[in-house]
């Protein structure tokens, strides 16, 4: 039987309002034996607060909803990691929904997590739809919070964390550029992905800039996935390439094992460069040069937008962050 504030009420003799704000550790007028009585009756029995009860009252369920795309993608995984850190010490908790890039799904759990009465929602969508909108929608119109990260969408109602995938892009074929690459492949993320979309913008943007022409031949379209590098990479690793960018590194490390596979040795026959700087990016045997989008500050600015959000604001805000390329040994000069 669960045990509630009505339960310890009565064994206290104190009212049900007194043992909550003991219990919530608020300001109350009651002897100090009073209150370790009801602190330790509590922990006797084991007592767990109602939240949804809670809810009905305050409004508030002390729940915040999570959607991400991928949670075997190491820079999904850290990010969800530092929100429920620090949401945890505030005595929220976190309720983590895995979408494998599948809108229906994400629509699904959009529906349950505003259902359930969470107070806010922090999303990674799979694609841009106006499905999307939809249940953003829905969330606005119930007077709660809405972050989109990671990825954009053209008329986003809500509040945004980003890094600057155009630029990053650019400056990573750039990079193989000055170190005298010119015929340069290029896999990128499923292509109804903002972020794999303004990827490749930057990749055809520096190869023009630079005065290169654009060879279709040398694009191949993955799915941010390490079998996804691994396929197009093999494919791709058949044309006349001397170095690739990849448009995530969990498909660049696909494309190692493709290049392993067809004899090619990374940097001495193929260059690669990748977007993200995932943790084990420094750890390859062969450690991969990529446009490091920092983990921390993204979830700092989400953390921030958050902390807005359940103090009340529902301002809309659009943050984009500088990235920077992390060199290791990955690119050769040829």
């Amino acid at each position: 039987m669960a045990v509630t504030l009505k339960f310890l009420s009565e064994k206290t003799g104190l009212s049900i309002t007194t043992v909550s704000l003991i219990l919530n550790n608020k300001n109350v007028r009651v002897s100090e034996k009073k209150r370790e009585l009801v602190l330790k009756l509590a922990k006797k029995y084991n007592y767990v607060p109602n939240f949804l009860a809670q809810g009905l009252v305050t409004k508030k369920t002390k729940t915040i909803g999570l959607i991400i795309p991928d949670i075997t993608n190491i820079f999904f995984a850290e990010i969800a990691k530092n929100i429920e850190q620090k949401i945890n010490s505030r005595g929220y908790s976190i309720f983590l929904c895995n979408t494998n890039d599948n809108l229906t799904d994400e629509i699904k759990y959009a529906n349950l997590l505003l259902a359930k009465g969470v107070d806010a929602l922090i999303v990674c969508p799979a694609i841009e739809s106006k499905d999307n909108f939809e249940y953003i929608n829905k969330f606005i119109n119930a007077g709660k919070g809405v972050i989109v990260f990671d990825r954009y969408f053209e008329g986003n109602p809500c509040s945004l964390v980003i890094s600057d995938n155009l630029k990053g892009s650019e400056e990573a074929v750039k990079y193989l550029i000055k170190k005298g690459h010119r015929k340069i492949g290029c896999i990128t993320g499923p292509i109804n992905s903002y972020s794999s979309r303004i990827r490749l913008e930057g990749y055809k943007r520096a190869l023009i800039d630079e005065g290169l022409k654009v060879d279709k031949e040398l694009i191949k379209i993955g799915n941010y996935q390490f079998h996804g590098g691994y396929q197009q990479g093999l494919d791709l690793l058949k044309k006349d390439i001397t170095a690739v960018f990849v448009c995530n590194d969990l498909m660049a490390y696909g494309f190692y094992r493709a290049a392993k596979e067809s004899g090619k040795k990374i940097p001495k026959d193929i260059s690669v460069i990748g977007f993200d700087d995932l943790l084990f990016s420094g750890m390859l045997d062969v450690p991969l040069t990529s446009v490091s989008q920092n983990v921390d500050e993204i979830s700092h600015n989400i953390l921030m937008l958050l902390e807005e959000i359940l103090e009340g604001s529902l301002e809309v805000k659009n943050i984009v962050l500088s990235t920077n390329i992390s060199e290791r040994q990955s690119v050769a000069t040829i």
